[in-house]
């Protein structure tokens, strides 16, 4: 390896930045070269911190060696600034320590990032600077780990990557239909968002993903539909439940079975938020069960008022025996209601009654369906469910009749 010409001026940067410690420093010294070393050390003495300093300036200038040959640097007889050409484009600076952050940057910076680099940088950009949530982060990580981490595309800088390099890849990968369309999608949503911050980081130019004709791939066959409970199954989970009217997630379940709400609402009811026969919906609760001031999707939609059935009220009376202390309906001893156990007791319960399981989530579907069904028009639904919209609402609409009541009506029907 050729030696800089302009090592002095590094020992001369060095010798700046020394200055007096206790004598326990000079233990990490010996790695420095001898002569870096009489520079520093005049009276044999320097700080940790600016031998933390050189050291690091030093393996800058060790990585740089690796790409370009750091003799061939020069000096502009007009200006005195020194400079190599790379690539036919000359990088210059007033120093010499100057011109090597210059070049680390350009062979190691963010310019130069691939895919697979940039996808930590996303990673603790989503954290710091997005309002996903850390159960989404995992999944993101999880999704690349298993169609992206260690393919080609990854290592090449992004720089350099052709929509058709990525039309490449996407054809890899859905060719013998083992990808679904909502994995796919959940893929390419990553890397979407990705080359938008490259974008914005002034990597990239534009996203060429936008010009890909997604039509063009196969997948994978998947059940997408929604089976929510039966307007019978639901009467029967009711009754069981209405059974055990000293069990707190029992109480909670039949109080959701009431209401057309996400189980982070639910968690977030406070007993103020009752009015005589409604109730406010106003907060969540988020999967780090920390209490959200707004609501999900913060959409003014989702600040609605519910009406409060009988039942609910009932229920409600119950609960509020079980947990008379807390200023919210279902956080005991500051505790949240648990997502994992309230769906646990729902599993149990269909289980003794011999009814398929459907998580928490379900509930909210079932509801509005039974509500739709039983002659609630689609725009007081909507404002229930705290749509913005009615698209969203529809979407929600399922067949909730059994299928006993469905042949039943097909043989009124056709005779």
């Amino acid at each position: 390896m050729s030696v800089s010409p302009y090592r002095q001026q590094n020992e001369a940067i060095a010798k700046i930045l020394a200055d007096i410690a206790p004598p326990a420093a000079l233990s990490v010294l010996p790695a420095l070269p001898e002569s870096l070393l009489q520079t520093l050390c005049p009276h044999g003495t320097i700080s940790l911190s600016a031998y933390e300093q050189i050291m690091k300036f030093l393996e800058k200038e060790m990585k740089v060696q690796e790409k370009c040959d750091l003799s061939r640097v020069k000096v502009r007889p007009d200006d005195g600034r020194i400079y190599l050409v790379v690539k036919r484009k000359p990088v210059s600076s007033t120093s010499y320590p100057g011109l090597i952050d210059k070049l680390y940057e350009h062979f190691y910076g963010i310019q130069t990032s691939t895919l697979e680099s940039f996808f930590e940088v996303w990673m603790e950009w989503r954290k710091n600077e997005s309002s996903a949530s850390d159960k989404t982060i995992r999944e993101n990580r999880f999704l690349w780990n298993a169609l992206l981490k260690g393919r080609e595309i990854t290592r090449i800088p992004m720089q350099e990557l052709k929509v058709q390099d990525y039309i490449a890849y996407f054809r890899s990968i859905t060719k013998d239909r083992t990808l679904t369309r909502k994995r796919f999608n959940d893929l390419k949503s990553i890397l979407n968002n990705m080359l938008y911050l490259a974008v914005e980081k002034e990597i990239l130019s534009c996203n060429c993903l936008r010009d890909i004709n997604y039509k063009q791939f196969s997948y994978k066959a998947e059940d997408t539909e929604t089976r929510p409970y039966t307007e019978e199954e639901r009467q029967r989970i009711i009754e069981h439940l209405s059974k055990k009217s000293d069990d707190f997630y029992s109480l909670a379940i039949l109080l959701d079975f009431h209401l057309v709400l996400r189980i982070g609402e639910l968690k977030g009811l406070k007993w103020s938020d009752i009015a005589g026969n409604s109730i406010h919906i106003q907060r969540f609760v988020n999967d780090k069960n920390k209490i959200i001031e707004d609501i999900k999707g913060h959409a003014r939609e989702g600040r609605r008022i519910m009406p409060l059935t009988a039942t609910a009220q009932m229920v409600l009376q119950r609960l509020k025996v079980l947990n008379p202390d807390s200023e919210y309906i279902l956080i005991r001893n500051g505790q949240p209601l648990s997502t994992c156990t309230f769906n646990r007791h729902l599993k149990k319960c269909c289980e003794e009654l011999g009814i398929e399981y459907r998580s928490s989530h379900k509930l909210r579907f079932s509801t509005a369906s039974i509500m739709y069904k039983n002659g609630l028009p689609l725009p007081a639904l909507q404002k229930y469910l705290g749509h913005s919209n009615l698209s969203m609402t529809q979407h929600y609409i399922r067949d909730v009749a059994s299928e006993e009541e469905n042949a039943e009506k097909m043989r009124a029907i056709l005779g």
